[in-house]
């Protein structure tokens, strides 16, 4: 008879924080959570146990829907339990399969490790809720883990488990519900491999040089993904756009041609144009957009000083002015994307 191996890391990440966070033991109760089968990346229900640890970091401890504290950079403050259904057949019939088991341990974890790290970049991207687990999770970050033989039935081997466990303190609550929609949404970009767009990564690694206080590198990530957001939206609204046209193009002019092939878009379909500029009298076009000047004056600015005149002085205030203002300018384009097909 041949098993599926189940691979359950506890890792440290809050992308599926808590509901509550209580004070006391509390006996553990089951829940529902995702679970990643590592051949394809479909998903599947199951119910597990979510642990947390007791002991929370010095920060304030909070009862909501996710539990958000900002220097809480690596995740100290909650645990996270995945299980990974890795879709490997074990014949337990060999004399050596015990052995076998064993010493593909390592294998299995980092082939658990790519399917976590997929489930989290496109958790990311779907769910609206913050979400912590920027830095990529390394073995060091799983503990304990167990790796356990079971059926088609999720149900385990007996004398299958190896589990390796390091000492830490933990509780039981109940996992955060997420709405249907953002579950099929994170079903389907696993299932097809939808490539998460380097705009978003970017705005990601700005908002992390932000918690671990590098703001001077903060403009240059979020202005850099607005830059690579131009483009993008462009080639998605227009797929025929000449593209080695659009590379000689600067980011003003990029910027220019995307309100015009959004206008002409958004006529086509009934709504009103977009008017993003002012022409000064000697004929420069300046940016009159609300959204789009505080990205050019907070952020696009800020940028050329730190990048081409080597300013250090960059404040925590300066870089979170930075990094929203880049983030409300591409939620601007993207809302009036929207318009188009509404």
């Amino acid at each position: 008879m041949s098993f599926k191996l189940k691979f359950s890391p506890t890792v440290r990440s809050k992308d599926f924080s808590p509901s509550t966070l209580h004070q006391k033991d509390k006996s553990p109760t089951t829940n529902k959570i995702i679970i990643l089968d590592c051949s394809n990346f479909h998903l599947k229900q199951r119910s597990v146990f979510i642990p947390l640890e007791k002991k929370l970091s010095e920060a304030v401890q909070e009862q909501r829907k996710n539990i958000e504290i900002p220097h809480d950079i690596f995740g100290y403050a909650g645990r996270t339990k995945f299980s990974i259904v890795i879709d490997q057949e074990i014949d337990i019939s060999c004399p050596n399969w015990e052995t076998t088991h064993k010493d593909n341990i390592e294998h299995y974890t980092k082939l658990s490790l790519l399917s976590v790290h997929r489930f989290l970049e496109v958790y990311r991207d779907q769910d609206s809720e913050k979400s912590f687990h920027i830095i990529p999770l390394v073995e060091t970050d799983l503990f304990p883990f167990t790796f356990v033989l079971i059926d088609e039935d999720f149900n385990e081997v007996k004398n299958s488990v190896i589990t390796k466990p390091l000492p830490h303190t933990m509780l039981f609550d109940r996992a955060v519900q997420r709405e249907t929609e953002i579950i099929n949404n994170i079903q389907k970009s696993l299932k097809d491999g939808t490539p998460i767009p380097i705009y978003k990564d970017l705005l990601n690694s700005a908002r992390n040089y932000i918690w671990r206080g590098k703001y001077r590198l903060v403009p240059v990530e979020a202005n850099t993904a607005f830059e690579s957001f131009v483009p993008d939206t462009i080639y998605r609204l227009d797929p025929t756009f000449n593209s080695s046209k659009l590379l000689k193009l600067n980011l003003y002019d990029k910027v220019i041609k995307l309100q015009e092939i959004l206008s002409a878009k958004l006529i086509n379909s009934g709504n009103s144009s977009v008017n993003w500029f002012t022409t000064a009298p000697a004929g420069w076009k300046t940016v009159s957009q609300p959204e789009l000047k505080s990205w050019y004056d907070n952020c696009y600015l800020l940028r050329n000083e730190v990048i081409h005149q080597g300013y250090n002085g960059v404040t925590k205030e300066d870089a979170s002015k930075a990094y929203e203002a880049a983030l409300d300018a591409i939620n601007y384009i993207n809302y009036v994307e929207s318009l188009i097909s509404s």
